[in-house]
């Protein structure tokens, strides 16, 4: 249970495809994501660089939420035991 729960978080926080084909960042990038900024930087700018910087912060994030979740469960483990 506690993987299904990191993985949908981390499945709905990459939410790309629905985004872009609603919407493509929406009117004034009003629906972007940090996907969706990544793509548009990526392959629409021409801004490789800047895009990779995205993706490495998009990680990082996603690491400290599992990090603490994975935390919080075993702290929870070890309190019922």
């Amino acid at each position: 249970m506690n993987i299904a729960i990191v993985l949908n978080t981390i499945y709905v926080f990459n939410s790309f495809p629905i985004i872009w084909v609603m919407t493509q960042g929406g009117p004034a990038n009003s629906t972007d994501i940090l996907v969706t900024y990544l793509y548009k930087q990526a392959f629409r700018i021409g801004k490789p660089g800047e895009a990779a910087a995205v993706s490495l912060i998009t990680l990082a994030i996603l690491l400290f939420f599992a990090v603490m979740y994975v935390r919080l469960v075993m702290r929870g483990r070890e309190q019922a035991a």
